[in-house]
């Protein structure tokens, strides 16, 4: 009787130090490619989004080597002060400010240059407002989209479509900085 308790009891704690680790993933192996007059530039690991531009290639890398979340972001006083400069970050809602239920940032390049992506959603209501903040904290810019669902939408509605969603573009992003945004939280 005492060995089965012993035993329970040894198994409980191994699934709740196994579910506090988290998901592992297993690093993808990184090739590289390259056209004549162009640079070689890092394949993206497989299920990772790259969109191309003119000259420019954007290529969402694996998360930061620290996990560095929006809430982390949020206590850094440049990056705050960028947010608050940004047109319409008075708007957002509460939760962005608190850093939401994040996922961890992510180093992107863009135009040349690493910047960080953040994505995060309303607690416990993820589908219905979202968030993904583009940070270049060498210049001190920002850029940024919040999507709102209605709350009026069936359940079976997918959550990767946006074209239910209002958007709201912060920062006035190019075409690029666009599709970046839209894809952290839209491409899975």
């Amino acid at each position: 009787m005492k060995f089965s308790m012993l035993a329970c009891a040894l198994t409980a704690t191994l699934a709740c130090v196994a579910c506090s680790q988290g998901p592992q993933t297993p690093a993808a192996p990184a090739s590289s490619t390259s056209s004549p007059g162009k640079p070689a530039t890092q394949a993206a690991p497989a299920g990772v989004a790259t969109t191309a531009g003119n000259d420019a290639t954007t290529v969402v890398a694996t998360p930061t080597a620290v996990r560095i979340y929006l809430y982390d972001l949020l206590q850094r006083p440049d990056f705050t002060k960028t947010l608050d400069a940004l047109p319409d970050a008075q708007t957002l809602p509460a939760w962005v400010r608190e850093g939401g239920t994040a996922t961890p940032a992510r180093t992107v390049q863009v135009d040349g240059k690493a910047m960080l992506l953040a994505t995060a959603c309303k607690p416990h209501d993820c589908p219905t407002e979202r968030v993904a903040l583009l940070y270049d904290a060498q210049d001190h810019a920002m850029w940024g989209l919040f999507a709102q669902r209605p709350e009026n939408l069936t359940p079976a509605v997918d959550p990767d479509d946006s074209s239910q969603d209002k958007l709201t573009w912060l920062g006035d992003p190019d075409k690029l900085r666009q599709q970046l945004l839209h894809d952290a939280l839209y491409v899975r």
